[in-house]
């Protein structure tokens, strides 16, 4: 049987690292891997944004001290990338933040449709 993991989606501000330190506490709890994704779009870019790199550096730092793989994955399909990666790495819990509603769905009733047997951890602001 796999092991149980979790994986945490963050993007690329800083406050995302509540998200890694929440999917520690789940990762504790259910004696699974930690795992760290960002997917970066091409709207994105590190070059065009100065605060990205070290918002990135940030959240690699916290991955680290949370005993957490993390993975960058350039990608214009943030939620397919996100699907396809948890599935191939065996993912048993995603940890996401609060996202704005992209139309009429907001990103965890999105991905809940592509996973429906995946149990999804929003964490809110605070």
């Amino acid at each position: 049987m796999p092991q149980n993991c979790i994986l945490v989606c963050v993007t690329d501000q800083p406050q995302c690292s509540r998200l890694i330190r929440r999917g520690r506490e789940l990762a504790d709890e259910k004696d699974a891997r930690l795992l760290v994704l960002h997917v970066r779009t091409r709207q994105k870019t590190l070059m065009g944004n100065p605060d990205i790199p070290a918002a990135i550096n940030q959240l690699y730092a916290e991955a680290r001290a949370a005993d957490a793989e993390m993975e960058i994955i350039s990608s214009q399909d943030v939620e397919k990338t996100i699907c396809d990666y948890a599935k191939s790495r065996q993912a048993s819990q995603l940890v996401i933040g609060v996202s704005p509603i992209d139309g009429h769905l907001s990103m965890k009733e999105r991905l809940s449709s592509v996973l429906p047997d995946m149990e999804i951890t929003t964490v809110h602001d605070g």
